[in-house]
């Protein structure tokens, strides 16, 4: 609608500039040939009204030129956008929480973990971190979070489950390509009677469009650009559980109870040795996951 109206007065803009030019140099023109006709000094008239009306002319039709450009620009520009140009489909995402700095915390964070779990890797941690970042996008992209499931705590997979579910109801596809993690470190962390939790600060870059399925056409975002996004990833696990070495780098592929290559059900068993893998309480899974916003705060250490 917004878009209707602003074709609609760029177009009565260029009427109005056309009519008004038209009209105002029209007028000149005839005002010349009538003081010519009227008054005793009839060559400084003519002279003067000639040679004003040849560069009135030549004015009146740059000016009108460039208005029409300008409209036509206009135009050219809400219909690129309307189309998935890059200024339409610009992420309000991407400038969600632009000046938020979460600090970096990892050396002290790690240092309190492994008081408990002298086997807990900081850099085998945030390693599984941005696999499970990568795996989750494309997930979505594919519409089956099913490969993810045993790294989502129960309660975040079921409601990722509902939005994909959505999304797919609106005929909406996503797609992410060249998806590069460029920064991860851990920026906070707290542990209670039940539960310890360790978040994740990622910053991302991505190709990022949304079509739509029946039509194909661009919803969102664009094929080209590249968009600068910003995360927080909350993983916990149950308090006391240690990291188990012979799995710790196979984290994510293998079940952290048995170390059998994982294979769950729809409840998030492991289908060799029956445990709930996908509760925290034997490693870590995600329980969090958001892009940085402007209200988003920093929850600092709680131990």
């Amino acid at each position: 609608m917004k878009k209707a109206l602003l074709l609609f007065l760029c177009a009565a803009l260029a009427f109005a500039s056309l009519t008004m030019f038209t009209t105002a140099f029209d007028g000149n023109d005839y005002g010349s040939n009538g003081s010519s006709s009227s008054n005793g000094s009839s060559n400084w008239s003519n002279s003067n009204s000639s040679s004003g009306g040849d560069w009135g002319d030549i004015g009146a039709e740059a000016i009108i030129i460039l208005v029409i450009f300008i409209v036509i620009a206009i135009i050219f520009s809400v219909v690129k956008s309307k189309h998935g140009g890059s200024a339409g489909g610009a992420r309000p995402s991407s400038q969600q929480g632009l000046h938020i700095q979460l600090p970096d915390r990892t050396m002290q964070i790690e240092q309190i973990i492994k008081q408990n779990d002298p086997n807990f890797s900081t850099h085998d941690f945030l390693s599984f971190a941005k696999n499970v970042y990568i795996d989750i996008q494309n997930a979505w992209c594919k519409r089956d979070m099913t490969p993810v499931r045993p790294v989502l705590h129960d309660n975040l997979y079921s409601s990722t489950v509902r939005q994909l579910q959505s999304k797919i109801d609106q005929g909406v596809i996503f797609h992410y390509e060249s998806i590069v993690v460029n920064t991860a470190y851990l920026t906070s962390y707290a542990r209670d009677a039940q539960f310890e939790y360790a978040t994740i600060y990622l910053n991302a870059r991505m190709i990022d469009w949304q079509e739509d399925e029946k039509t194909g056409k661009i919803l969102r975002g664009d094929k080209t650009t590249r968009w600068d996004m910003r995360y927080k990833m909350k993983f916990m696990r149950t308090a006391g559980v240690l990291t188990k070495e012979e799995v710790a780098k196979a984290q994510g592929h293998n079940c952290p109870n048995c170390g059998a290559p994982i294979e769950i059900s729809s409840s998030g068993q492991c289908v060799y040795c029956n445990s709930v893998v996908t509760t925290g309480q034997y490693s870590w899974v995600l329980s969090d996951f958001g892009t940085i916003r402007n209200d988003t705060v920093d929850e600092g250490i709680r131990n």
